[in-house]
């Protein structure tokens, strides 16, 4: 090399030394920073933290030794070269890290959404419905116009008045009402012609399809408007004097756990509504399944209690019966204390999907194999033959949802739906890549779909105990049983409709096998 040559390669030195440090710094940042977010998780197990912090040490090191080692001595082309691939992997770090920090971010973000119970003037507390006659020529809230429109007292009472007022504004008249003291007085003068029109609720409209007295009102009425009606709506009207106490608390509401989840046994209640809406909303629950947890043992026991079942409702101080399905009418935590009550355990914890958030659960696992012991075929036509099937959502859906295949109705389809949740855990709990790549997205997907009142902490404390040890879980089910009857219910007290009353020694079998699952005694 000549004297000229020299000072143009220090010079070059100097440039490069430059870039060097500054691509080593971007990598330490991005590099610590991921690590940090991981760490903070608080669901990867130790081992996988300090393994992940070691790779990522020794390609700093590497790195360092192929940006700065030589870089004074004169470039050839195994230099260039070294370089090359010493920057293509900081920006491959750098940019990895990136993803890695916003996967975290939505995990955390997504486990804060269904952990926690939006509560605001925003929020919808009822769905309430303009109802005619299906014979009625009005089809529109101004063809309404003049008429005086009847509201039930009780329960409703204030949601019914909030629809009123929003329908004074929509005609920009005050709207003429006269209030019954039932729902079932309220259909009374719809259909005997006493008043034109009536306000109820979607899920009373729903109920009072379910009576013997009012099978068909649905078909015999056309809703003509649905107004949601939120806290900021209820903000100027009285309460009704008539109405009962109220909903039984919201889905904070539970008995946690005194201890570590991880260590102690726990009751879940899982809560399903038969909807494909995406918002999930307070509503009767069609799957009501207790989900007995023991970590020491490994053992999950799921108990099914048809929707039917005719039990206490926690509302009414003298402990008049209901359909198991209307307590959730009353909020979560009523269904959990009903069912507390029947099986003498406490629950401690809930969970509430919807039917949609099952088939996108499903089909972000990849979808799930079952034993179907009988071959059917769904309402929507979907046949499931006899043995091991492989279920995509909505398959699963359709599964999970159908009863009227089956000589014993909502009882098999409880039993279907255990198989279903048992598949699931199943499968997230026997692949660790099931958890670390579907986590992220199965969260995000059940948003507005899933609500959980298991605190994030002990959340993140499950996850990083299977990650840890990804034990086999030994998942057994029992379902109750109950005969078939007709009776009034504390919800729609003007009326009969179906119900099952319990069958106690089913009722008893069941929480002995609660009590021992929570013992640690094997079943």
């Amino acid at each position: 090399m000549s004297y000229n040559e020299q000072p143009q390669a220090t010079a070059g030195s100097k440039i490069w030394k430059g870039f060097a440090t500054i691509v080593f710094i971007a990598q330490v940042a991005a590099s610590v920073i991921v690590f940090v977010k991981a760490f903070m998780l608080g669901m990867i197990p130790d081992k996988y933290l300090y393994g992940m912090g070691i790779v990522l040490w020794l390609l700093l090191m590497i790195n360092a030794l192929m940006l700065f080692v030589g870089s004074k001595r004169p470039v050839t082309g195994g230099k260039v070269l070294r370089r090359f691939i010493a920057v293509i992997l900081a920006i491959c770090i750098c940019f990895g890290s990136v993803l890695a920090y916003q996967a975290i971010d939505r995990v955390k973000a997504a486990l804060g959404e269904v952990t926690t119970q939006v509560s605001s003037d925003d929020t919808p507390v009822a769905m309430m419905n303009l109802y005619v006659l299906a014979t009625d020529p009005a089809k529109t809230v101004a063809d309404c116009k003049g008429y005086t429109v009847g509201i039930a007292a009780g329960n409703d009472s204030r949601n019914s008045k909030a629809a009123l007022n929003k329908m004074s504004a929509e005609t920009g008249i005050p709207v003429q009402s006269k209030e019954y003291g039932s729902e079932s007085e309220l259909i009374s003068a719809l259909y005997g012609g006493e008043t034109k029109a009536i306000i109820i609720s979607s899920t009373q409209a729903e109920i009072l399809s379910e009576t013997e007295e009012y099978q068909g009102f649905v078909d015999k009425c056309r809703m003509v408007r649905e107004y949601e009606i939120t806290n900021a709506d209820l903000a100027f009207i009285p309460a009704d004097p008539n109405a009962s106490e109220g909903n039984s608390g919201s889905m904070n509401d539970n008995n946690a756990v005194n201890g570590d989840i991880t260590k102690t046994p726990f009751i879940l209640y899982i809560s399903g509504s038969d909807t494909r809406n995406k918002q999930f909303k307070t509503s009767r629950s069609d799957v009501n399944i207790l989900m007995v947890v023991n970590p020491k043992t490994k053992q999950i026991l799921l108990v099914n209690t048809p929707r039917d079942y005719y039990i206490p409702n926690p509302k009414s101080k003298k402990g008049e019966r209901d359909k198991l399905t209307h307590l959730g009418l009353y909020g979560v935590g009523c269904s959990m204390k009903g069912l507390g009550d029947l099986y003498g355990c406490t629950v401690n914890y809930s969970v509430q999907i919807n039917f949609t958030g099952l088939q996108t659960l499903v089909d972000q696992l990849g979808g799930v194999t079952i034993d179907n012991p009988q071959a059917f075929t769904a309402e929507n036509g979907i046949k499931f033959k006899k043995g091991t099937i492989t279920l995509n959502g909505e398959q699963a859906l359709a599964y999970a949802r159908e009863r009227h295949a089956f000589s014993s109705g909502d009882n098999m389809r409880g039993q279907n739906q255990m198989r279903i949740i048992t598949a699931m855990v199943n499968k997230v709990t026997s692949n660790k890549s099931q958890i670390l790549k579907n986590y992220a997205g199965i969260m995000s997907a059940l948003s507005g779909m899933f609500k959980t009142s298991v605190p994030t902490s002990e959340i993140e404390k499950l996850v990083k105990m299977q990650l840890n040890d990804m034990s086999q879980w030994k998942i057994s089910s029992y379902a109750v049983t109950g005969k078939n009857g007709s009776e009034k219910t504390y919800t729609s007290p003007g009326h009969k409709a179906y119900v099952m009353w319990p069958d106690e020694k089913a009722v008893s079998a069941g929480s002995e096998k609660i009590r021992k699952v929570v013992s640690g005694e094997p079943l």
